[in-house]
Protein backbone atom coordinates (compact mmCIF):
# COMPACT_ATOMS: atom_id res chain seq x y z
CA UNK A 1 0.00 0.00 0.00
CA UNK A 2 2.58 2.67 0.84
CA UNK A 3 4.56 2.09 -3.02
CA UNK A 4 0.69 3.03 -4.08
CA UNK A 5 0.45 5.68 -2.37
CA UNK A 6 3.82 6.97 -3.38
CA UNK A 7 3.02 6.54 -6.99
CA UNK A 8 -0.58 8.20 -6.79
CA UNK A 9 0.41 10.48 -5.57
CA UNK A 10 3.72 11.63 -7.53
CA UNK A 11 1.51 10.87 -10.28
CA UNK A 12 -1.46 13.30 -9.52
CA UNK A 13 1.54 16.49 -8.84
CA UNK A 14 2.92 15.32 -12.06
CA UNK A 15 -0.41 15.05 -13.74
CA UNK A 16 -2.08 18.58 -12.66
CA UNK A 17 1.78 20.38 -13.30
CA UNK A 18 1.27 18.90 -16.87
CA UNK A 19 -1.68 20.13 -17.87
CA UNK A 20 -2.16 23.67 -15.84
CA UNK A 21 1.11 24.21 -17.87
CA UNK A 22 -0.82 24.37 -20.94
CA UNK A 23 -3.99 25.51 -19.69
CA UNK A 24 -2.90 28.11 -16.89
CA UNK A 25 0.27 30.48 -16.56
CA UNK A 26 2.89 29.13 -14.75
CA UNK A 27 5.61 32.72 -13.67
CA UNK A 28 3.30 34.46 -15.61
CA UNK A 29 3.44 32.20 -19.08
CA UNK A 30 2.05 29.27 -20.55
CA UNK A 31 4.17 26.27 -21.99
CA UNK A 32 2.95 26.98 -25.59
CA UNK A 33 3.66 31.13 -24.95
CA UNK A 34 7.23 29.87 -24.12
CA UNK A 35 7.57 27.14 -26.83
CA UNK A 36 6.36 29.72 -29.78
CA UNK A 37 8.41 32.81 -28.31
CA UNK A 38 10.96 31.86 -31.02
CA UNK A 39 10.19 30.74 -34.33
CA UNK A 40 12.15 27.13 -33.95
CA UNK A 41 11.44 25.04 -37.27
CA UNK A 42 12.02 21.55 -35.00
CA UNK A 43 8.74 21.89 -33.63
CA UNK A 44 4.86 20.06 -33.50
CA UNK A 45 2.03 21.94 -34.27
CA UNK A 46 0.44 22.82 -30.62
CA UNK A 47 -2.45 20.83 -31.04
CA UNK A 48 0.15 17.89 -31.18
CA UNK A 49 0.33 18.17 -27.34
CA UNK A 50 -3.07 16.72 -27.33
CA UNK A 51 -1.32 13.50 -27.03
CA UNK A 52 -0.36 14.49 -22.88
CA UNK A 53 -3.82 13.21 -22.51
CA UNK A 54 -3.79 9.74 -24.04
CA UNK A 55 0.16 9.33 -21.83
CA UNK A 56 -2.25 10.38 -18.48
CA UNK A 57 -4.82 8.26 -19.30
CA UNK A 58 -2.67 5.50 -20.30
CA UNK A 59 -0.79 5.87 -17.27
CA UNK A 60 -3.54 6.14 -14.70
CA UNK A 61 -4.77 3.00 -16.33
CA UNK A 62 -1.38 1.13 -15.70
CA UNK A 63 -1.64 2.45 -11.84
CA UNK A 64 -4.95 1.14 -10.91
CA UNK A 65 -4.13 -2.62 -12.92
CA UNK A 66 -0.90 -2.59 -10.78
CA UNK A 67 -2.06 -1.93 -6.93
CA UNK A 68 -0.37 -4.65 -6.40
CA UNK A 69 2.02 -5.61 -8.98
CA UNK A 70 4.54 -3.36 -9.32
CA UNK A 71 8.46 -4.60 -8.46
CA UNK A 72 10.42 -1.79 -5.89
CA UNK A 73 12.61 -0.98 -8.91
CA UNK A 74 9.32 -0.10 -11.02
CA UNK A 75 7.71 1.86 -8.00
CA UNK A 76 10.93 3.80 -7.66
CA UNK A 77 11.13 4.72 -11.26
CA UNK A 78 7.30 5.45 -11.83
CA UNK A 79 7.59 7.77 -9.11
CA UNK A 80 11.09 9.34 -10.02
CA UNK A 81 9.55 9.66 -13.11
CA UNK A 82 6.48 11.69 -12.38
CA UNK A 83 8.29 13.63 -10.35
CA UNK A 84 11.18 14.51 -12.77
CA UNK A 85 8.41 15.58 -15.11
CA UNK A 86 6.94 17.91 -12.51
CA UNK A 87 10.42 19.78 -12.06
CA UNK A 88 11.19 20.22 -15.71
CA UNK A 89 7.91 22.28 -15.96
CA UNK A 90 8.81 24.55 -13.43
CA UNK A 91 12.30 24.82 -15.22
CA UNK A 92 10.85 25.60 -18.67
CA UNK A 93 8.39 27.98 -17.35
CA UNK A 94 11.37 30.19 -15.48
CA UNK A 95 13.11 29.89 -18.52
CA UNK A 96 16.12 27.46 -17.48
CA UNK A 97 16.47 26.08 -20.43
CA UNK A 98 20.10 24.33 -20.35
CA UNK A 99 18.54 22.77 -17.36
CA UNK A 100 15.70 21.70 -18.80
CA UNK A 101 17.20 19.90 -21.49
CA UNK A 102 19.57 18.51 -18.58
CA UNK A 103 16.00 17.27 -16.40
CA UNK A 104 14.36 15.66 -19.86
CA UNK A 105 17.51 13.68 -20.32
CA UNK A 106 17.04 12.05 -17.34
CA UNK A 107 13.41 11.73 -17.84
CA UNK A 108 14.08 10.04 -20.73
CA UNK A 109 16.61 7.60 -18.97
CA UNK A 110 14.15 7.04 -16.16
CA UNK A 111 11.36 6.31 -18.97
CA UNK A 112 14.18 3.45 -20.84
CA UNK A 113 14.95 2.12 -17.67
CA UNK A 114 11.64 1.36 -16.32
CA UNK A 115 10.45 0.46 -20.26
CA UNK A 116 12.98 -2.41 -19.98
CA UNK A 117 11.84 -3.74 -16.97
CA UNK A 118 9.14 -5.53 -19.27
CA UNK A 119 9.45 -8.31 -21.86
CA UNK A 120 9.89 -7.88 -25.53
CA UNK A 121 6.62 -9.64 -25.75
CA UNK A 122 4.71 -7.81 -23.70
CA UNK A 123 2.21 -5.49 -25.85
CA UNK A 124 -0.42 -4.57 -23.02
CA UNK A 125 -2.31 -1.29 -21.78
CA UNK A 126 -1.31 -2.51 -18.09
CA UNK A 127 2.23 -3.22 -19.00
CA UNK A 128 4.79 -1.83 -21.62
CA UNK A 129 2.44 0.37 -23.67
CA UNK A 130 1.84 3.59 -21.58
CA UNK A 131 5.87 3.93 -20.90
CA UNK A 132 6.47 2.94 -24.53
CA UNK A 133 4.57 6.30 -25.62
CA UNK A 134 5.45 8.08 -22.73
CA UNK A 135 9.46 7.29 -23.87
CA UNK A 136 8.69 8.43 -27.09
CA UNK A 137 7.14 11.32 -26.95
CA UNK A 138 9.68 12.79 -23.91
CA UNK A 139 12.79 11.61 -26.75
CA UNK A 140 10.42 13.82 -29.13
CA UNK A 141 9.98 16.60 -26.66
CA UNK A 142 14.46 16.26 -25.41
CA UNK A 143 15.05 16.97 -29.41
CA UNK A 144 12.66 19.72 -29.79
CA UNK A 145 13.87 21.19 -26.38
CA UNK A 146 17.53 21.71 -27.54
CA UNK A 147 16.48 23.14 -30.69
CA UNK A 148 14.43 25.72 -28.94
CA UNK A 149 17.67 26.17 -26.57
CA UNK A 150 20.09 26.70 -29.59
CA UNK A 151 17.81 29.10 -31.25
CA UNK A 152 17.54 31.13 -28.31
CA UNK A 153 20.75 31.74 -28.06
CA UNK A 154 21.32 32.64 -31.14
CA UNK A 155 23.67 29.47 -32.55
CA UNK A 156 25.01 29.73 -35.88
CA UNK A 157 24.90 26.11 -36.77
CA UNK A 158 27.97 25.49 -37.68
CA UNK A 159 27.28 27.56 -41.44
CA UNK A 160 24.53 25.29 -41.91
CA UNK A 161 20.57 26.47 -41.99
CA UNK A 162 18.36 26.02 -39.47
CA UNK A 163 15.89 24.06 -42.10
CA UNK A 164 18.89 21.55 -42.87
CA UNK A 165 19.95 21.03 -39.22
CA UNK A 166 15.60 20.28 -38.88
CA UNK A 167 16.32 17.83 -41.36
CA UNK A 168 19.39 16.32 -39.42
CA UNK A 169 17.15 16.50 -36.28
CA UNK A 170 14.68 14.35 -38.17
CA UNK A 171 16.69 11.66 -39.46
CA UNK A 172 18.17 11.05 -35.98
CA UNK A 173 14.79 10.97 -34.61
CA UNK A 174 13.83 8.18 -37.03
CA UNK A 175 17.09 6.24 -36.71
CA UNK A 176 15.95 5.98 -32.58
CA UNK A 177 12.59 5.05 -33.57
CA UNK A 178 13.95 2.04 -36.01
CA UNK A 179 16.13 1.27 -33.63
CA UNK A 180 13.78 0.55 -31.04
CA UNK A 181 11.64 -0.78 -33.37
CA UNK A 182 13.70 -3.65 -34.07
CA UNK A 183 15.91 -4.05 -31.10
CA UNK A 184 12.32 -4.04 -28.60
CA UNK A 185 10.07 -5.09 -31.43
CA UNK A 186 7.83 -1.79 -30.75
CA UNK A 187 4.86 -0.53 -32.67
CA UNK A 188 3.73 2.19 -30.28
CA UNK A 189 7.27 3.81 -30.14
CA UNK A 190 7.82 4.62 -33.65
CA UNK A 191 4.25 5.71 -34.10
CA UNK A 192 4.58 8.63 -32.24
CA UNK A 193 7.37 9.91 -34.08
CA UNK A 194 4.77 9.89 -36.71
CA UNK A 195 2.28 11.86 -34.78
CA UNK A 196 5.06 13.93 -34.30
CA UNK A 197 6.34 14.45 -37.48
CA UNK A 198 3.36 15.03 -38.40
CA UNK A 199 2.99 17.92 -35.93
CA UNK A 200 6.54 19.17 -37.31
CA UNK A 201 4.93 19.37 -41.03
CA UNK A 202 1.78 21.12 -40.17
CA UNK A 203 3.96 23.87 -38.14
CA UNK A 204 5.94 24.47 -40.84
CA UNK A 205 3.53 24.14 -44.12
CA UNK A 206 4.30 26.19 -47.08
CA UNK A 207 7.28 28.32 -45.24
CA UNK A 208 9.54 25.38 -44.66
CA UNK A 209 8.92 23.01 -47.68
CA UNK A 210 12.12 21.49 -47.12
CA UNK A 211 11.16 20.48 -43.59
CA UNK A 212 7.65 19.66 -44.35
CA UNK A 213 8.71 17.24 -47.13
CA UNK A 214 10.90 15.81 -45.23
CA UNK A 215 9.22 15.25 -41.91
CA UNK A 216 6.24 13.99 -44.63
CA UNK A 217 9.21 11.36 -46.47
CA UNK A 218 10.24 10.25 -42.77
CA UNK A 219 6.96 9.20 -41.63
CA UNK A 220 6.72 6.71 -44.98
CA UNK A 221 10.18 5.72 -43.54
CA UNK A 222 9.13 5.38 -40.09
CA UNK A 223 5.57 3.33 -41.60
CA UNK A 224 7.27 0.87 -43.56
CA UNK A 225 9.57 0.00 -40.66
CA UNK A 226 6.36 -0.27 -38.47
CA UNK A 227 4.80 -3.14 -41.59
CA UNK A 228 8.00 -4.76 -42.55
CA UNK A 229 10.72 -4.83 -39.78
CA UNK A 230 11.02 -8.49 -38.68
CA UNK A 231 10.89 -9.65 -35.26
CA UNK A 232 13.98 -9.33 -33.30
CA UNK A 233 15.69 -12.85 -32.84
CA UNK A 234 15.98 -12.48 -28.88
CA UNK A 235 11.83 -11.57 -29.34
CA UNK A 236 10.47 -13.96 -27.22
CA UNK A 237 6.46 -15.52 -28.08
Amino acid sequence: MPRFILMTVSYIVSLILTFSSYFMKINDQSSLEISNRFPVIFAPFNVSYVIWIVIYMLLGYWLVMNIKKTSIKQTVLFSSICIMQALTIVFWHHELFIVTIASTFILVLYLFLLYNTYPLSDHSPSGRIPFSIYFAWVTFILMTNVSFTLTSYQWNGFGLSNPLWAVILLTIGVAIALHIRFHHFDIMYPSVFIWSYIGVALHNGLDELLVTTASLFLCGVLLVGILFIKKNPAYQK
